[in-house]
């Protein structure tokens, strides 16, 4: 008779945040606080593990420096950036600030390779300080994180936080292309003519930008700085949207959905689909799998 091993029932549960391989963003800490006069840190003598930290101010002033710039953190301002590194940050002590005002912020930490590259994606479109202006949802989705951290991340399932922290990101990255958008007023008309004609094989950067009465060099420059994208590939990826939607609901041939979503001929659709997804659109209509349309 085979003696069965009885399970011990009183052994903790597997960790549900255990560090893997995966490509999720990893929570390294987060939580809000209330600093005095003397918080400060020079990130150049920070023995930590590397990681990216998002630090918002609620109230009073902060400051964040690299090199000789240094820039004043005011209520819904953030950094965003690595430590260890060469930047220094702490409670800004400016002349008309009240004797003993307290530096109100919050932060959250993420570690892996994918926080280091929406760090970088952040950086080239809109620097390691960035400003949020009037909208209070970043603020709000940090504190959601920080409170939640305060009972215990170990207790929440990995992808769950990894989601958590992407719609931070987006958040982010949404509040501030929005921003930069309104500060470029023929960006946005462009991007309004784009989603309407993108199926129109005529339209192209250098009709568009007649029609927005400037040159393609300027809509070009505004454009990727007010987006990080090309008109082009904007253009490009738009069309690639409606291919892909078209292709898995209907039976239309692959030439004519070419056509009809800009591209003017199944070749080119077929060039510019395998480039951007590895796979051709016939493939791509038999398999069961959704593209990221992003």
């Amino acid at each position: 008779m085979t003696n069965k091993k009885t399970p011990n029932i009183s052994s903790p549960p597997p960790d549900p945040y255990v560090k893997t391989d995966e490509p999720l963003l990893w929570l390294g800490g987060a939580g809000r606080e209330s600093r005095d006069e003397n918080y400060f840190f020079d990130t150049r003598h920070r023995d930590d593990r590397s990681h990216i930290v998002m630090q918002l101010t609620l109230s009073g002033c902060g400051f964040y420096k690299r090199g000789p710039t240094e820039e004043l953190l005011t209520p819904n301002r953030a950094f965003f950036d690595r430590i260890p590194n060469t930047f220094r940050y702490g409670h800004a002590r400016r002349p008309d600030a009240q004797h003993g005002e307290k530096y109100e912020l919050v932060f959250v930490s993420m570690y892996g390779p994918v926080a280091q590259r929406w760090m970088r994606r952040l950086h080239r479109s809109f620097g390691p300080v960035l400003s949020f202006g009037t909208d209070s949802s970043i603020g709000e989705l940090m504190q959601g994180i920080a409170a939640r951290h305060e009972h215990g991340v170990r207790r929440l399932d990995r992808y769950l936080v990894s989601a958590q922290l992407y719609a931070l990101l987006m958040q982010t990255w949404s509040v501030l292309s929005r921003s930069k958008l309104k500060m470029e007023p023929r960006v946005e008309r462009a991007i309004e003519v784009i989603d309407r004609r993108a199926g129109d094989a005529s339209l192209t950067v250098q009709t568009l930008a007649e029609s927005l009465e400037c040159s393609r060099a300027h809509l070009t420059r505004t454009f990727h700085r007010a987006t990080g994208q090309t008109p082009l590939e904007y253009v490009t990826q738009k069309r690639l949207r409606l291919a892909a939607w078209a292709l898995r609901r209907s039976d239309d041939k692959i030439d004519f959905i070419a056509r009809r979503c800009g591209f003017g001929s199944a070749n080119y659709l077929c060039r510019v689909f395998r480039q951007r997804w590895k796979i051709t659109p016939a493939q791509y209509r038999q398999s069961g799998v959704e593209l990221l349309l992003e």
